[in-house]
């Protein structure tokens, strides 16, 4: 296209430098087998250039699927999988590092009032507690894009529960249902939310244990261990 020649690529002006591909496994098959070319040749054609133009840059790519899924199902080269797999960091879902959510939440309302034109800078314990206790099957993305809500919604100094999400501020009246004056521990908390997904799930384990990231035998016991501490139901296996 007109002016084409002399703009560099996102690879070309990488040179030198990292490259960061974010859900790789998005990437369509004809963007797959040119990434690999890349990789191989160390070369980039520019558009309208008559030489290809040698880069020296290192890839970073990422992926909230199973790439080897991806690559059992035929969705993404293997050859290309291989040359990405050199070294392999596995980041555990936010559900499972629920310590890191307090830090997160915090992170994102401090980037996010000042963006906004928001006095918000800290969190009530009523709207801490239920993102404590969320599960997020959005993982972090989940996690900012609440916390964006309720700066958007908040007009005082704190952000308090009524700016969640609907589910979350059904989640906090649950959570603290048996509060009695005193923080939740970490157990309730799972308890009470475990109950809760259940409840939307309408008694439906298989789909709760789905939601929840588990596996449904998982959820069976947990559910079997609260009706012997006394809960009002009764699993089925």
């Amino acid at each position: 296209f007109t002016g084409a020649p002399g703009k560099l690529g996102l690879i070309a002006a990488a040179h030198g430098g990292t490259l960061f591909l974010d859900e790789v496994t998005e990437m369509s098959p004809p963007m797959q087998v040119r990434l690999l070319r890349v990789i191989q040749e160390k070369e980039v054609l520019p558009l309208g250039a008559p030489l290809p133009l040698r880069v020296e840059v290192r890839f970073i790519a990422a992926s909230n699927r199973d790439i080897r899924d991806s690559v059992a199902q035929g969705r993404f080269r293997r050859d290309l999988y291989y040359r990405l797999n050199v070294v392999n960091l596995h980041i555990p879902p936010l559900s499972e590092r629920r310590d890191d959510i307090p830090l997160l939440a915090r992170h994102f309302l401090e980037r996010g009032a000042p963006r906004m034109g928001r006095r918000a800078a800290a969190f009530s314990d009523d709207a801490l507690a239920p993102l404590k206790a969320y599960h997020y099957p959005g993982n972090v993305r989940e996690l900012e894009n609440i916390v964006e809500r309720g700066v958007a919604l908040c007009q005082g100094d704190t952000l308090e529960s009524a700016h969640l999400p609907d589910d979350l501020r059904e989640l906090s009246i649950r959570t603290f249902r048996r509060r009695d004056d005193r923080l939740p521990t970490l157990a309730e908390q799972e308890r009470e939310y475990i109950l809760w997904v259940l409840e939307k799930s309408r008694g439906n384990q298989t789909q709760a244990a789905q939601t929840l990231g588990i596996d449904r035998v998982s959820l069976w016991r947990k559910l079997k261990r609260y009706a012997q501490e006394g809960e009002n139901f009764s699993p089925r296996p």
